[in-house]
């Protein structure tokens, strides 16, 4: 998968969970001071995540700030799976 596809699925995913413009979704926007995620949101965004690449070990999210964190968890991730 290349990089420009993880960017597009975490993006979409952000968007549509938590029910923002894709436009807002930038490596740089705070989930949950600029997207207003709470603990809900992640735990879904987790799952979406899951469903599009298998399982993630439960703490992948546990410390993300921002959507560029959460690129970072993901690329390392399918990093190390491929």
């Amino acid at each position: 998968m290349s990089d420009e596809d993880i960017v597009t699925v975490v993006r979409e995913h952000c968007a549509r969970i938590l029910k923002v413009d894709p436009g807002r979704v930038t490596e740089d926007a705070l989930l949950r001071e600029d997207l207003e995620a709470d603990s809900l949101d992640l735990a879904e965004l987790h799952v979406a995540l899951e469903d599009t690449w298998g399982p993630l070990p439960r703490e992948t999210l546990a410390d993300v700030r921002t959507v560029g964190d959460v690129l970072a968890k993901a690329r390392l991730l399918l990093s190390e799976r491929a």
